[in-house]
């Protein structure tokens, strides 16, 4: 029962009042169809908090740091190593990593130009000699002989010096 008003004054007729009540009663149908709206309207909002807690769980701890992101994509294909692609990692979660240009990730930018390098020279004795004398060459006329001592071993240094 719900109370609409307070005593009120009738116009027109002085000394009379009125109050209004409703009473409002809802069939067991109508009752279980709000219930439902309840419980619907109660698992979207849970659904809506669950995604925004990972959303920010993910933001704060995978995406705080490349290592914890490379863990979290390798846990992520554990049941699966075959589909673990590292190309899609590099290309779609790292930059979204806020130090993504670490130390790793330069090594394995450079690791993956020199396999590409060593796959094109193939396996022609006379481009890998080539290659190695252009390397020396350069890295000579740098002045980082000291760079790549297993390129130059120190019986070519001394004749090239």
């Amino acid at each position: 029962m719900l109370a609409t008003a307070d005593w009120t004054e009738v116009s027109g007729n002085p000394g009379f009042r009125l109050k209004g009540k409703v009473s409002l009663s809802v069939s067991e149908a109508d009752w279980a169809k709000s219930q439902q709206y309840q419980d619907a309207l109660r698992e979207v909002v849970l659904r809506l908090d669950v995604e925004a807690e990972r959303r920010d769980r993910l933001r704060k701890t995978v995406l705080a740091e490349p290592d914890a992101a490379r863990v979290w994509w390798l846990e992520r294909h554990l049941d699966n190593l075959d589909d673990l692609q590292w190309a899609v990692f590099r290309e779609k979660v790292l930059p979204l990593v806020g130090a993504g240009d670490d130390a790793q990730a330069q090594a394995e930018r450079m690791a993956r130009t020199l396999v590409y390098v060593w796959e094109k020279l193939g396996s022609e004795p006379d481009r890998h000699a080539l290659f190695t004398a252009t390397l020396r060459a350069v890295l000579k006329n740098m002045g980082w002989t000291d760079v790549a001592p297993w390129l130059m071993p120190d019986d070519h240094m001394g004749s090239e010096r």
